[in-house]
């Protein structure tokens, strides 16, 4: 048994079933006590007398002192108490969560209640970041336990600004899967989009991993993207047509994927091809070949990725797409857009954030998404993008530590730079969610070794998109909490 002062309190973990929040809520917490944390089920705990509720025939029942609750509204019973009495302020939103530290009777509490299972995950996580504030030295255990006790009275109710908020890379570059959805779900990302040549081997094993943390699974595959065939012709388009249902349907259609991705052949500035916009060549295409993919699967999400490079002016062609089909853009000018985090790079930043309002504003009723940029990007000319069957993300982490250590020194160019320029970043998500309240922003994060460390970077990245109405001061304070940039695998 832990060696306690005299008079004091034990901490419970008090739960509504959610498996994967508990799990990570438990193992944070523990960093905190040397004794075993009791768990315990809402219903396993008497509301009135705050006591646990077992057959006396057991051993050992500890006493529920303090407290930390977990679950949503109906999850929960004593969340639900706690709501409907309004000691504790309810979630607003959709992945929102209520975080509140206070006394209950003569004990601490603290409450994690999500607004559904997604809002919980991320509040479970929000808990851990602000705790990593205040680890005191292991060889010190009663300070570690005092802190614990001491955190200050609480009372936040957040949600997301930035409605989907994740990453989009090539699969071949994910060398632990699990790793890099971990540190994903730290910085409270839900999408990931993942491009291959062709489908891992292990994508439902992947998918499995990634719904337990709140995170989508986007497959990116190829509706024409590098084979330069002309849209403007039949015969193009029905090669693009082929290439992609064939694809869906032998790789991707018995997976629990949660939607696909595609690039077609934009990636270029000719912005007219014989006499027509490529943006009115494209929406014809997109049209005609998700028509054929919604009669397979009627509920398929599907992200169209166009390149603003030939588009331009020219978006308003994209008119009479499907409004199921989400534009993700890419290239529309300089930060967050450009590969270098730099607001002059490309275009201007004052150009680049004017274009992308009329984006967001365009199709009304249907998501602004985009792919930012200003990480290291593949190292083409040493990787080979084109490959066949792999199985993704079972590398030893021995190799992420010698690519790590071979690549930190570019990582450490591009952390600075953002730590001059994060703010343009947050004020252009402000201003686009002003515009449009459901945006989406998939980061370009390739060969960046994030299963290996969560870069500054990226952690700023995560405050911005998750609420950039923040003071700057405050997303860079939260973006360096210990617990959103661990040290290395």
């Amino acid at each position: 048994m832990a060696d306690l002062t005299p008079g004091e309190k034990r901490w419970t973990i008090i739960h509504g079933g959610e498996k994967q929040a508990l799990a990570e809520l438990h193992r944070g917490v523990a960093m905190f006590l040397n004794y075993v944390l009791p768990v315990r089920g809402a219903t396993e705990v008497d509301l009135k007398s705050w006591k646990p509720l077992g057959s006396p025939d057991r051993r050992y029942q500890p006493p529920v002192e303090h407290a930390i609750v977990i679950g949503t509204r109906t999850s929960n019973r004593i969340i639900a108490d706690l709501l409907a009495r309004h000691a504790v302020p309810a979630p607003t939103a959709a992945q929102g969560f209520t975080l509140w530290i206070g006394n209950y009777r003569e004990n601490r509490l603290i409450v994690v209640a999500g607004f559904d299972a997604a809002g919980l995950y991320f509040g479970v996580q929000e808990l851990l970041a602000m705790l990593s504030d205040n680890y005191a030295p292991l060889d010190k255990p009663q300070q570690r336990r005092e802190s614990l006790v001491k955190l200050a009275d609480t009372s936040r109710v957040e949600a997301p600004v930035v409605k989907e908020r994740g990453i989009w890379t090539w699969g071949y570059v994910i060398y632990d899967y699990r790793r890099f959805l971990d540190n994903m779900a730290r910085l409270k990302f839900n999408m990931l989009t993942i491009w291959n040549s062709e489908a891992p081997v292990n994508l439902t094993e992947i998918c499995d991993y990634a719904h337990a943390r709140g995170i989508k699974v986007i497959a990116g595959f190829n509706w024409g993207w590098g084979y330069k065939r002309d849209i403007s012709s039949s015969d193009g388009r029905a090669f693009i047509k082929k290439l992609a249902l064939d694809a869906y349907r032998e790789e991707y259609l018995s997976t629990p994927l949660d939607g696909i991705y595609f690039q077609t052949e934009t990636e270029h500035k000719t912005q007219e091809i014989n006499g027509r916009s490529v943006a009115a060549w494209c929406c014809d295409m997109v049209n005609e070949i998700s028509n054929e993919f919604y009669a397979i699967n009627p509920q398929l999400s599907i992200q169209f990725g166009l390149h603003a490079t030939s588009i331009r002016s020219h978006y308003t062609d994209l008119a009479g797409l499907d409004p199921r089909i989400i534009i993700t853009w890419e290239d529309a000018g300089a930060l967050p857009y450009s590969y270098q985090p730099n607001p002059e790079f490309d275009d201007s930043y004052e150009n680049t954030l004017a274009y992308s309002k009329q984006l967001a504003a365009f199709r009304p009723g249907t998501p602004f998404a985009l792919v930012p940029k200003g990480w290291l990007s593949l190292r083409w000319n040493d990787e080979f993008a084109k490959h066949g069957p792999l199985l993704l993300g079972e590398r030893d982490s021995a190799y992420l530590r010698e690519r790590l250590e071979a690549r930190q020194g570019e990582l450490n160019a591009i952390n600075s730079g953002w730590f001059r320029h994060f703010p343009l970043a947050a004020r252009f998500y402000r201003e686009v969610s002003g515009i449009n309240s459901n945006v989406w922003a998939t980061a370009l994060i390739e060969d960046v070794m994030f299963d290996a460390k969560i870069q500054p970077s990226m952690s700023l990245l995560g405050e911005m998109l998750w609420n950039p109405h923040q003071p700057d001061n405050e997303i860079l304070a939260r973006a360096m909490r210990p617990y959103v940039t661990p040290t290395t695998v």
